[in-house]
Order: structure tokens, then sequence, then C-alpha cells
């Protein structure tokens, strides 16, 4: 029986002047040991409003790669957001 891959859905709000270098970080994730693949949407109504769905082996993948960076790292990219992100994890039925 093969594990199915997990999604992990975030939902960020990025500070108007920090959006386009909020997006140019994603390409981070390629780098990540259990990466798959991900998707980036904005908002119809609020072009700082980011929908962010990746593809990943599996949740402790995504957690991981989260735990790998540094206090400093994450504060600096928290710092491009408005308010605090929401994160979900789905697996296909």
């Amino acid at each position: 029986m093969t594990q199915n891959t997990i999604l992990h859905i975030g939902t960020l709000h990025a500070k108007p002047e920090y959006r386009e270098s909020l997006i140019a970080t994603f390409e981070g994730l390629k780098q990540a040991a259990g990466y798959i693949s991900h998707e980036c949407y904005k908002d119809i109504d609020d072009k700082n409003k980011l929908t962010l769905v990746e593809e990943w082996e599996s949740k402790d993948d995504h957690e991981n790669f989260v735990k790998s960076f540094s206090k400093g790292e994450m504060e600096q990219w928290l710092n491009m957001l408005s308010q605090e992100g929401e994160d979900s994890y789905y697996e296909k039925l």
C-alpha cells in the first residue's frame, strides 16, 4: 500500500510593499526534502491575500521544512505579513 501525499494550504496576508518579495520566497520550497509541487493564488478582491497550495510527501516533511529556518530567518519572513496566516493539511480520500 502506498502512502498518500498531503496538501498544505496556507492563506497569507502580505504587506503591500512585500507582496512580490513574499511570492519570490515560495521558490525556496523546491529545495526541501519531501516537496512535490506548489501553486500560488491571489484573492480576486485583495491582491495582498495569497493562498499557497503545496503538495508534500508527508506532513512531517512540511513541518521539518518550516523548522529548518533560524529564528531570525523566520522573523524576517513573518515581517512580510500584515497578519497571522492560516494553515491546513489535507489528504486525498
